[in-house]
């Protein structure tokens, strides 16, 4: 920090070095709301049994010679809530535990739901909200890397679901949110769009930014102007963390506030000041600025 006449002046960058990019290095589990945005497809059932035989298949991201052994649980499907075509069952694949030698202590595999890092491992019966990719060089779906199913028959499963369809609504019609006469609807739908376009490709891989529709791009902006700027938990779906995932820069005009910290006086508020600065930016400099969307150069190997 730099001293001037017994003030200390730092960038906000440096303030919020918490966030998000020195949170990003402990990893954390996404919340369902980020999942939903992020997932190809978002459909609740109930798992009606499970298939013999193990299906090989290469490890998405990691090439054609890393093959793996799914088992393949078929889904009678409840509801699709984004990403696919209403259909009678689907069929995922999952890693199943590995055989236990009675002979060995270990250690119990987490079960879904929990947090953790656990593989899920699905079972006959279980009626789960489920987060799914299609796998890329095979005939089923599969549950992406930390995006466990969510059981829905618990009282704390019936909220998420809630939750998660305030998302896929958003995302099946952005521009009726985008539209309400309400700022905190249009607010939050901006922060999940943002959060959509703004989301690099599950698998990895190069990227192209493609502007998205220049009316749509200004009321995303917009309603994050109106909308009320707030301290979230990291990975929340809200007007603050969708700012900082735009990654305004000086070639957008963007010009990072000076904030003035006086010892011994109340610190300043930090969320004010950035939503101001921002306000003014989207006035002048960031008026004709459009939102950019992850686009993957090529097809997820």
């Amino acid at each position: 920090m730099r001293w001037l006449g017994g003030v200390g002046v730092l960038t906000l960058a440096a303030l919020l070095a918490a966030t998000p990019s020195a949170q990003a290095l402990v990893v954390a589990l996404p919340t369902p709301g980020q999942m939903a945005v992020q997932a190809p497809v978002v459909l609740t059932g109930q798992v009606t049994k499970l298939e013999e035989k193990l299906v090989a298949a290469p490890s998405p991201g990691l090439g054609a010679k890393d093959q793996q052994k799914y088992k393949i649980a078929v889904v009678k499907v409840q509801t699709v809530l984004a990403g696919a075509k209403p259909v009678p069952e689907i069929r995922i694949g999952f890693i199943p535990p590995p055989k236990v030698d009675p002979n060995q202590p270990v250690r119990p595999r987490p079960p879904i739901g929990r947090p953790g890092f656990g593989l899920p491992e699905l079972k006959e019966g279980q009626e789960m909200l489920f987060f799914l990719a299609k796998h890329p060089h095979a005939d089923f779906h599969i549950i992406p890397p930390m995006y466990n199913p969510i059981d829905i028959t618990t009282d704390k499963g019936k909220k998420q679901l809630e939750d998660v369809k305030t998302v896929t609504a958003v995302l099946a019609d952005p521009m009726k949110a985008l539209t309400s006469d309400k700022a905190d609807v249009r607010g939050q739908a901006a922060a999940i769009l943002v959060m959509k376009y703004r989301a690099y490709p599950l698998w990895g891989g190069e990227v192209d930014q493609v502007a998205i529709d220049a009316e749509e791009s200004q009321r995303i902006l917009k309603a994050l102007a109106e909308a009320e700027w707030k301290n979230e938990r990291f990975g929340q779906l809200s007007p603050m963390q969708a700012f900082y995932q735009l990654g305004l820069t000086e070639k957008d005009g963007w010009i990072q506030p000076m904030i003035a910290v006086v010892p011994g006086q109340p610190a300043p508020d930090f969320n004010a000041i950035m939503k101001d600065a921002y306000t003014n930016w989207l006035a002048g400099a960031g008026k004709n600025y459009r939102i950019k969307k992850f686009v993957a150069k090529t097809a997820n190997p």
